[in-house]
């Protein structure tokens, strides 16, 4: 908008957004160069006033802006002269994730400096109380005003609910999601659940090693040199091949344990598996296979081998029960050995024992020598300090392994003792073959022909084998 005055031509300029007015004054060249004290100052504000109000300017006005204006009668451009309040939207509600879906594993860099791809942390599980998603509010809107004078509406901030999934739990208002078990965070349809349950396709290059609080299913295969370490039960669809297996609850293997000597595997409860081959297995409950071939199993409870062949070839089995199979041993004179009546804790014990006093017996004999040569040498050099320091050491070390074997010892004649008095254990088989050796406590029997459909016990201080 323009208007001309007798000493200046006024120009309005209002904002497309109505939020800001400008002013455009140019003098006319007298009314520039006249003197400012015989001007009519109040007359031209009072001007610029009324253009404002007839452009409907009227709020915001810079009125110390326009007083200076028509003090200084200098021409101007485009000053800011009255200015509204621009609303503000609120805004939206945010959640933020604590956790990344999206997480790329990295390799975990050894002390020596290499890596290890295996321990990879592709599964990263949360711990109960751990924070899973943040809720930031929404914000109310600022409404805004015009220079007309006009209200301009804002819009409030959208709120956005933050969803609780599966084993977690909304704090503070429902402002935090929190996890209230260990395991597997999920976004799943917009909710973050924790899984006590995970399943993966492989356990190999693509998982690294595994550890979890709760049940794990691999629908295919655990490759050879993969550690998977489970506080639930363990379920294997395919194979579990040289692998370490760490499981308290049950371990099920579909198609078998091909351990090729280097399987590591301890299970808390209860193993079922096709069959177990060249594999080191504890298991604390029942264990029920088709085959077990030369691997050493040991077992708490009973074993039961009644699978299509049903067979028990080599190795050493230990059951503190029964051990219930088709066919134990080989035509071919395989060395098979069967413990019963004693928990794999026992027999543990009594081999490490028999392994420590052998290895102290030759500490023992080796300082049996080489004191009474220490001895000699003195003789020949009564002020060597050297050897009299080394004569003390060996008497010393000669002292310690003597107490250390006799407390070895006592424990052994204890838990050969406790051997004696086993009654229990017994095998039940439709087929033993020569090269077979049944333990029941410190009693043993030595198969040396084939027996079929016997049951092999122990009575009194004899192993015996019945007919059924």
């Amino acid at each position: 908008m323009i208007k001309e005055l007798d000493c200046c031509r006024l120009e309005l300029e209002i904002a497309d957004d109505y939020y800001s007015a400008y002013l455009n004054v140019t003098f006319h060249d007298m009314a520039e160069t006249a003197d400012v004290t015989d001007a009519p100052k109040v007359t031209l504000y009072e001007e610029v006033i009324e253009v404002l109000k007839e452009n409907h300017v009227t709020y915001g006005i810079k009125e110390d802006v326009v007083q200076g204006i028509c003090d200084a009668r200098k021409n101007v451009n485009h000053v800011l002269i009255a200015e509204g309040e621009p609303h503000q939207n609120g805004a939206n509600a945010e959640i933020k994730y604590a956790i990344d879906f999206d997480n790329k594993p990295k390799p975990k860099l050894n002390d020596d400096g290499s890596v290890d791809f295996k321990d990879m942390s592709f599964i990263e599980t949360v711990k109960p109380g751990e924070v899973l998603a943040e809720k930031t509010p929404a914000t109310q809107g600022v409404d805004g005003m015009t220079v007309g004078g006009k209200v301009i509406k804002a819009r409030n901030g959208k709120d956005k609910v933050l969803k609780r999934g599966e084993n977690t739990v909304l704090l503070e208002d429902e402002m935090i999601l929190a996890s209230e078990v260990e395991g597997i965070a999920r976004l799943i349809n917009g909710r973050v659940s924790v899984l006590r349950f995970i399943e993966v396709r492989v356990v190999g290059p693509e998982t690294g090693n595994l550890y979890f609080s709760g049940d794990i299913h691999v629908k295919e295969h655990i490759l050879d040199g993969y550690t998977v370490t489970c506080d639930g039960n363990l379920v294997v669809d395919g194979v579990v091949e040289a692998a370490k297996l760490k499981v308290k609850g049950d371990l099920i293997v579909g198609k078998g344990i091909l351990g090729r000597e280097r399987a590591d595997i301890v299970v808390n409860g209860d193993m079922v598996s096709k069959f177990i081959e060249n594999a080191n297995v504890y298991v604390k409950g029942d264990i029920s296979t088709g085959e077990i071939i030369n691997s050493t199993v040991l077992c708490d409870s009973q074993i039961i081998v009644k699978g299509k062949k049903g067979l028990i070839i080599g190795g050493e089995i230990t059951s503190k029960y029964v051990i219930d199979a088709k066919r134990i041993g080989s035509k071919l004179g395989v060395i098979t050995t069967i413990n019963l009546g004693v928990d794999s804790g026992a027999i543990k014990e009594l081999k490490h024992l028999k392994e420590m006093i052998q290895e102290l017996r030759i500490v023992e004999e080796k300082l049996d020598i080489m004191i009474p040569v220490i001895e000699t040498q003195l003789k020949e050099h009564p002020d060597d300090e050297k050897l009299h320091a080394k004569l003390e050491q060996y008497k010393n070390s000669l002292h310690s392994t003597r107490m250390d074997l006799e407390e070895k010892n006592k424990r052994l004649d204890k838990l050969t003792d406790a051997l004696k008095k086993v009654k229990k254990g017994q095998v039940r088989t439709n087929i033993v073959y020569p090269d077979t050796v049944v333990k029941i406590g410190n009693a043993s029997y030595f198969i040396d022909q084939a027996l079929k459909d016997c049951i092999i016990t122990r009575e009194d201080d004899k192993v015996i084998a019945i007919g059924f």
